[in-house]
């Protein structure tokens, strides 16, 4: 059984998976029997969801380098807060009270 090398890349570290068994961490190449792998990220948040891997023909020197990117994050549109045609209502000042003699 050969020993194979591979670079999963991402911007941040995250574990890697391949067929669901943890196997290594992003940004540092790790190795793997020769073998077909499906390889994932752990989480969410990245593109594509999966890679399908045949692993074979690599050395130390030479890994096979595949890459995961950051989805861009919904952006929500923030609604200001509508503004009053009128001016508030203003209350008349109560008038002081008067001392009783």
């Amino acid at each position: 059984m050969a020993i194979q090398y591979l670079l999963v890349t991402y911007p941040k570290q995250r574990a890697v998976l391949a067929d669901d068994n943890g196997v290594g961490f992003t940004n540092h190449t790790f190795m793997l029997p020769a073998d077909e792998y499906l390889i994932t990220l752990d989480g969410s948040g990245y593109e594509p969801p999966s890679q399908d891997i045949v692993l074979s023909g690599t050395s130390l020197v030479k890994p096979m380098v595949i890459s995961f990117t950051p989805t861009a994050p919904a952006i929500r549109a923030v609604r200001a807060p509508a503004a009053s045609a009128t001016a508030p209502a203003t209350r008349p000042r109560a008038a002081g009270k008067k001392k009783n003699a």
